[in-house]
C-alpha cells in the first residue's frame, strides 16, 4: 500500500491578535503512504511520479477518534424499541440485564456491528470495550467478542478489558477473569470494591495479582462517592506504587474525587499524575462529573468515552465521541481558540498544536478528514468527518 495522499490541511500554530487567540495557521501538504506509515511530508505540488494520488481535497488532516469506553457485549441496537427496566439497585440491574440480553432475538454479533459501525463514522479508529466476565456468562461474551472482531481486521485497533461487573468478590470472578486474561483479554477491570465487593483490600489485591501475573493494565469503574470512594482511591494508589503499575492504572467513572477537598485534593491529586494513573469519563449530565480540567492542570491523563449506546443502563448514546467532547467543553466552559483544539487531545491522545506538528514522518497513518477549517471548529460545532483512514487504509468514507 504505497501512495500519496495529496492535499490535505494540517494546523501548524495559533494566530495572534495582540495577547488574543483568534485562529490557527494551517499548512496544505502531502503525505506519502507506505507500510502503514507516512514516511514523507511535502508541501503540496501537483506530482508526475508513478505512485497513485488520492485528492484530499482540501480537508483538514486530524488524528483518528479514540473510544477509550464502551461496552460491546451489552448493547441492544438492531432490536425494538424498549424502555429501561426499572432496579432499585446496582446489584438488581446486572442481575435482570443477564435475562433480557439472553432474550434478544436479534444475534450478539449483529448488535455488536451496529455499536461498531455507529462509532466508526464519527472517526473511530481505536476502541478499549470492557467485557463481562464471571460465573453467571463465563468466557461466551468475551468469545463472541473476539469473533466478531476478526470481521475488521486493519479497520481498528481495539482492547478488551475482562470486566468482572458482578464483583471480583461477590461473584467470585477470579477464575473466570484469569482465564479471560489468559485467552485474549488485554486489562483487568472491576467495580466498586468497598461498596459492591465489601473488602476493599482483598478485592483489590485480588486484581493486582491478576494483572501483575498477565502484565495486564487495570481499567477499573469506581462510582463510590465519600469515604466508600477514598478508601478505594487510596488502596489503588497504594497497590500501583507496589506494583510499580505506573501508567497501567485507569480509573473509569471515579466520581468520589469530587469528595476529596483542600489540601488533601492538591497532594491525591499530583500523586495520581505522579503514578501516571490515568482518569476516562462518559461525561455524565447528573452533576457528579469528576473535576476533569482541574486534574489535566495537575498533570493527569485524562481521556472521555461513550459509554452506555442504548442497553439495559440507559435507553441514551448515539455512538459519537465527538459529541461528549463537545458537552466536555460546554461544562467546563472551554471557549477559546486555543482550549478548544486543547482538549481535542482527550479523544485522540495527541496534542494538535505544539512546537511540532502532530504528525510525524514515521507515524502510523491512522487519522480522520473533516470539513473544519481547525480544530477548535471541529470540536464546538461536531463538523462532519469525511474519510477515516487506519495504517494508510481507507476505512470510512461518507
Amino acid at each position: 500500500m504505497t501512495k500519496w495522499l495529496q492535499n490535505v490541511k494540517i494546523e501548524t500554530d495559533y494566530i495572534k491578535e495582540g495577547s488574543f487567540t483568534s485562529g490557527t495557521n494551517t499548512q496544505v501538504v502531502d503525505l506519502f503512504i507506505e507500510n502503514d506509515e507516512v514516511s514523507k511530508i511535502r508541501p503540496h505540488q501537483k506530482r508526475q511520479d508513478g505512485y497513485e494520488k488520492v485528492d484530499g481535497q482540501g480537508y483538514l488532516i486530524l488524528p483518528g477518534i479514540q473510544e477509550k469506553h464502551c461496552h460491546f457485549d451489552k448493547s441492544k441496537l438492531g432490536t425494538s424499541w424498549r424502555p429501561i427496566t426499572p432496579a432499585a439497585s446496582i446489584v438488581e440491574r446486572f442481575t435482570q440485564e443477564i435475562e433480557e440480553l439472553n432474550e434478544l432475538d436479534v444475534a450478539f454479533s449483529t448488535r455488536m456491528k451496529k455499536l461498531i459501525e455507529k462509532e466508526r463514522q464519527h472517526g473511530v479508529s481505536f476502541f478499549r470495550s470492557h467485557i463481562d466476565v464471571h460465573p453467571k456468562v463465563g468466557q461466551k461474551f468475551l468469545q463472541q467478542t473476539i469473533e466478531t472482531l476478526y470481521d475488521y481486521k486493519g479497520m481498528f485497533a481495539s482492547q478488551l478489558v475482562a470486566f468482572p461487573q458482578h464483583g471480583m468478590l461477590l461473584s467470585n470472578a477470579y477464575e473466570d477473569v484469569k482465564t479471560a486474561l489468559a485467552n485474549g483479554a488485554d486489562l483487568i477491570g472491576g467495580v466498586d470494591p468497598t461498596a459492591l465487593d465489601g473488602n476493599t483490600e482483598k478485592s483489590l489485591y485480588q486484581t493486582f495479582d491478576l494483572a501483575t501475573q498477565f502484565n495486564a493494565p487495570v481499567d477499573i469503574h469506581i462510582h463510590e462517592r465519600g469515604e466508600e470512594g477514598k478508601k478505594t482511591f487510596y488502596e489503588l494508589l497504594k497497590l500501583t506504587k507496589e506494583s510499580h503499575w505506573q501508567n497501567k492504572v485507569t480509573i473509569s467513572h471515579a466520581f468520589g474525587l469530587n469528595d476529596f477537598i483542600g489540601n488533601e485534593r492538591k497532594e491525591f491529586f499530583r500523586q495520581l499524575a505522579d503514578q501516571q494513573i490515568s482518569i476516562i469519563s462518559s461525561v455524565p449530565l447528573n452533576g457528579v462529573i469528576p473535576p476533569l480540567e482541574e486534574l489535566r492542570q495537575f498533570g493527569v491523563d485524562v481521556s472521555l468515552g461513550c459509554d452506555n449506546v442504548y442497553d439495559s443502563w440507559s435507553p441514551f448514546g448515539n455512538g459519537n465521541v465527538l459529541e461528549k467532547l463537545n458537552r466536555y467543553a460546554e461544562i467546563f466552559n472551554i471557549t477559546t481558540q486555543d482550549g478548544l483544539t486543547d482538549c481535542l487531545e482527550l479523544v485522540t491522545g495527541k496534542k494538535i498544536v505544539s512546537d511540532n506538528l502532530w504528525l510525524q514522518e514515521g507515524d502510523e497513518a491512522t487519522f480522520i478528514l473533516v470539513d473544519s477549517s481547525c480544530s477548535a471548529e471541529f470540536v464546538a460545532r461536531q463538523s462532519k468527518v469525511c474519510s477515516s483512514y487506519y495504517k494508510g487504509k481507507l476505512v470510512f468514507s461518507s
